[in-house]
C-alpha cells in the first residue's frame, strides 16, 4: 500500500501528545502506522501490553478491508471497515483527537469539507490533518480506488475553521499539517427553543417539489421542531398531507379560499412558502417567511405565447416582494440573479440513503430493465425523446424491457415491452429503482432533478441529459453518462455502451452511490435549520 512522508511523523505525534487524549479515532488506518506509534507513546512505556490494560481508547476506520493485518488486530480497540460516510453515523461515541493523515487528498473538495464537518461533530479536542504539499499523480492501487489522488489542499480551504497550520519541508515537496479545533459546543436546545415551523403546501399532487417539502418537514420534526402543514382548500377537507404520503406532522390546517393567511400562521416562528404564487399573500404576515425555489416551467421561460408578458410581469412582482428566496441549485440561483437580481443562498435537495439504497439481486435477468421515472404530462420531461432513444436501441437488435413509474398513463405505443406503474406508493418507487439495471432521464431542463440522484443512491447506472440542476451532482464518466438535451442518438449510444460493458455499469453505480451519500438528509436539514434560525 502507498506510504507517506516519514519525516512528518515527529511533528504529527507531537500534535497528538499536546491534546493529552484519552480516545483517538484514526481515519484511513492503512497499514496501522500511527496506531502503532501512538500505542508506543501512551501505553507501552507504562508496561500496558494487552488490550485489557490499555488506558487509551484507539479506534480506526479503513475503507479498504483488504488492508487488514495483525497490526490492526493488536493495536486498535476497534476498526470499522467501510465507506466513511456510512460508518460515521453508526458511531455512538465522541473522540478527543481524530487523525486524518494523508487522507484528505483522496477526496474532492466538496466531499472533503463535508467529511471535516461530519468529524467535528464527534471531536472533543482536535482533528489533525496531514496532506502533501504537492500530491503525486496516483490512481488505484491493488484494486483500491480509494488510493486515487483527487485534490490539493491549501490554507484558504480551511478559512471556515479554527485551525493552526505548519509545514514540514521535504526536498521540493513536503507535508501540510492542519490542526482543526471544534467550535465551542452549544448547549442542547431546550424544547422552548425549538421552532414552530409552518409549511404552506401548493397542492397535494405527487410531484418532486411536494415530495421535497414533505421530506424537510419530516426531518425537521425529528429534530424536535413543531411542524404545521397548511393548505388552501375547502373546510370539508380533513387532511392537508397527501394521501400518498405517510408523513405525520404536529398540526394540519386548511385555510379557506379567500381567507387572509395571517390569522392562520401567526403562531408560527417561520413559514416556508411552497410555491412562488403564494409569496404575495405572505408578504405582510407576522412570522418570518422564506421561499425555497425548486424551479418551474415559467422560471425557465417555458411560458405559452398567449400570455407570456402577463406571466413574466406577474413573476417579477412576486420575486420582488422582499421575501427571502433560497435556491435548490446553482442553476436556479443563476436564473434568479439574471432575471430578478436576486442573490440567493443554495440549499440542495436531500435524499434518504437508508431508504434509497442498493440491494443484492438474487436473480439476474438476461434481459435488462431500463427504468423511467416521471410525469408524462410534463412536456419538459421529454419522454417523447426517451421513446425515440429506446426505439433506436431496439431497432439495433438490443433486447431489453422498460419500466415506467409515472403519475398517469402516458399513451405511447412501443415496439419494445414496457410496464407502467401508475401512481404507486413510495416503497414501490424505491423497489423499482433497486430492481432495474439502467436508468434513463431525458428532461430538457430541471431545477435539481431528483430521479437521477434517487437512482444513484440505489446503485443504478444513470444516463441523463445535461439539464441544468443535475449539475449539482452529476460528473460525466464518473457517476453517469451525460448527453445534450434532445440528442436521442447520443442518449441511445450511452445506453448501448452500458448494455455492452458490465464493468462500466458497476463503476457508475458505485460512484453514484458515493455521490448520493454526500446529499443525505442529515446534511441538508442542518443547512435548512441554520438558515431558518438566521432569518428569524
Amino acid at each position: 500500500m502507498p506510504t507517506s512522508w516519514y519525516q512528518a511523523i515527529p511533528e504529527i505525534v507531537d500534535l497528538v501528545v499536546k491534546d493529552a487524549p484519552r480516545s483517538i479515532l484514526d481515519i484511513g488506518v492503512g497499514f496501522g502506522k500511527y496506531g502503532l506509534l501512538l500505542r508506543e507513546v501512551f501505553d507501552i512505556p507504562y508496561e500496558r501490553y494487552e488490550k485489557e490494560s490499555w488506558h487509551l481508547q484507539m479506534d480506526g476506520i479503513e475503507g479498504f478491508k483488504e488492508y487488514n493485518n495483525p497490526v490492526h488486530d493488536y493495536v486498535y480497540n476497534n476498526i470499522y471497515y467501510g465507506n466513511i460516510f456510512e460508518v460515521l453515523p453508526t458511531l455512538t461515541k465522541r473522540y478527543d483527537t481524530l487523525l486524518l493523515i494523508d487522507v484528505l487528498e483522496h477526496f474532492d473538495k466538496k466531499d472533503g469539507l463535508q467529511l471535516i464537518d461530519d468529524l467535528l461533530k464527534i471531536t472533543n479536542k482536535s482533528i489533525i490533518i496531514s496532506t502533501p504539499l504537492y500530491p503525486a499523480v496516483q490512481g488505484e492501487y491493488l484494486g483500491n480506488d480509494l488510493e486515487t489522488h483527487k485534490s490539493r489542499w491549501n490554507i484558504i480551504d480551511f478559512i471556515d475553521y479554527d485551525f493552526r497550520y505548519s509545514q514540514v519541508k521535504i526536498h521540493d515537496n513536503g507535508a501540510s499539517l492542519f490542526k482543526i479545533y471544534p467550535s465551542p459546543q452549544k448547549k442542547p436546545s431546550s424544547p422552548k427553543n425549538h421552532l414552530k415551523i409552518g409549511y404552506l403546501l401548493p397542492h397535494q399532487g405527487l410531484t418532486g417539489g411536494v415530495k421535497m417539502l414533505l421530506s424537510q418537514m419530516e426531518m425537521l420534526r425529528k429534530k424536535g421542531h413543531h411542524i404545521t402543514a397548511f393548505l388552501r382548500g375547502n373546510l370539508e377537507q380533513e387532511k392537508v398531507i397527501p394521501s400518498w404520503s405517510d408523513l405525520e406532522v404536529d398540526k394540519e390546517v386548511i385555510i379557506p379560499y379567500g381567507a387572509p393567511t395571517n390569522s392562520y400562521v401567526e403562531e408560527c416562528d417561520i413559514v416556508v412558502v411552497g410555491w412562488v404564487y403564494q409569496m404575495a399573500e405572505l408578504k405582510d404576515v407576522k412570522p418570518a417567511v422564506f421561499y425555497w425555489e425548486q424551479g418551474h416551467e415559467r422560471l425557465f421561460g417555458d411560458i405559452p405565447e398567449v400570455n407570456y408578458e402577463e406571466v413574466r410581469n406577474t413573476l417579477k412582482n412576486y420575486y420582488k416582494t422582499g421575501i427571502p428566496v433560497v435556491s435548490v441549485s446553482n442553476c436556479i440561483a443563476h436564473i434568479l440573479k439574471t432575471k430578478y437580481g436576486l442573490d440567493t443562498e443554495i440549499i440542495p435537495n436531500g435524499i434518504d440513503t437508508e431508504v434509497y439504497r442498493p440491494i443484492s439481486k438474487i436473480d439476474v435477468s438476461e434481459i435488462p430493465t431500463i427504468l423511467l421515472v416521471g410525469n408524462p404530462s410534463h412536456e419538459f420531461k421529454a419522454f417523447g425523446d426517451a421513446m425515440i432513444t429506446l426505439n433506436l436501441l431496439w431497432i439495433k437488435g438490443y433486447k431489453f424491457k422498460v419500466k415506467w413509474v409515472c403519475q398517469s398513463h402516458p399513451g405511447y405505443t412501443t415496439n419494445f415491452p414496457m410496464e407502467l406503474i401508475v401512481h404507486p406508493p413510495q416503497d414501490v418507487l424505491v423497489q423499482s429503482y433497486q430492481e432495474a439495471d439502467l436508468f434513463l432521464f431525458t428532461s430538457l431542463y430541471e431545477g435539481f432533478g431528483m430521479p437521477p440522484l434517487e437512482a444513484m443512491a440505489c446503485g443504478l447506472p444513470v444516463v441523463t441529459t445535461d439539464c441544468g440542476g443535475v449539475r449539482e451532482f452529476v460528473i460525466d464518466g464518473y457517476n453517469c453518462l451525460l448527453a445534450d438535451p434532445g440528442d436521442t442518438h447520443q442518449l441511445s449510444g450511452h445506453l448501448e455502451k452500458l448494455l455492452n460493458d458490465m464493468e462500466l455499469r458497476k463503476m457508475l453505480g458505485e460512484n453514484g452511490r458515493q455521490t448520493a451519500l454526500s446529499f443525505r438528509y442529515e446534511h441538508v436539514v442542518d443547512q435548512i435549520e441554520e438558515y431558518m434560525k438566521k432569518i428569524i
